[in-house]
């Protein structure tokens, strides 16, 4: 079940890189924190000892910590990833009236080869140092290495201020199923730091966007260049 839920996540990775509509790639957002929470669940119930109801049970109360961490986990990737970010990021082009980021400089199909053939690389990466990788599941670790690195060069060709901010939630995800790969639990302090990152990320260059697109009315990153202090502003 988990393996089939990663290469969901796998899919939406590669629709996201080569959409080129926002509420296509909010939505793949959403997906990817609800296939992200359903991993987690199913990752923490196979270290419980599940061989009768009162052994699962036991085994909860023995380990307060890892449950603790484990609900919060799980209310973070369904409310955080799947709710909240997408939702904001909706709002933030409704409000700017952000529909698509074309770039014709870029075809999407280029985008879909280049996507495609980092995910087999992760995959082959990952199969061929199985030996050197034994205490890490190969699938997480191909596909979140090849998610990480389809979200830097989706920032890379992407126009829009919006879409930026959409490749730094996906790097995000793919942080965490490395995360997951590497162990099945997340030290709290890690995550809620990367956590804390995109949040403030998301924010803020939500607002930098709705300044942007009121001002110039076309939020893209050449915008950027126009951008002066006030007070240099004065002096020309």
């Amino acid at each position: 079940m988990i393996n089939f839920l990663i290469v969901i996540f796998g899919i939406s990775m590669l629709y996201m890189a080569t959409s080129s509509r926002i509420a296509a790639q909010t939505n793949m957002l959403r997906l990817q924190g609800i296939i992200l929470c359903i991993i987690t669940i199913f990752a923490h119930i196979n270290e419980l000892d599940t061989s009768s109801i009162w052994a699962a049970i036991s085994s909860l109360f023995t380990h307060v910590d890892a449950l603790l961490g484990a609900t919060f986990l799980i209310l973070e990737t369904f409310v955080v990833k799947a709710l909240i970010i997408p939702n904001v990021l909706d709002k933030v082009a409704e409000k700017n009236n952000i529909k698509r980021d074309n770039n014709p400089q870029f075809p999407n199909f280029y985008t879909l080869v280049i996507s495609t053939i980092i995910l087999f690389a992760g995959f082959m990466i990952a199969s061929s140092h199985a030996d050197i990788l034994q205490n890490i599941s190969s699938l997480y670790f191909g596909v979140s290495v090849s998610t990480i690195i389809t979200a830097f060069v989706f920032i890379a060709i992407k126009k829009k201020l919006l879409t930026h901010v959409i490749g730094f939630a996906m790097l995000e995800n793919g942080i965490f199923l490395l995360s997951l790969s590497i162990a099945k639990e997340m030290p709290l302090i890690v995550n809620l730091g990367v956590l804390l990152d995109v949040f403030i990320a998301v924010f803020i260059l939500g607002l930098l966007i709705g300044e942007i697109g009121h001002i110039y009315g076309n939020p893209d990153v050449s915008q950027l260049c126009n951008l002066k202090d006030s007070e240099m502003a004065k002096d020309e």
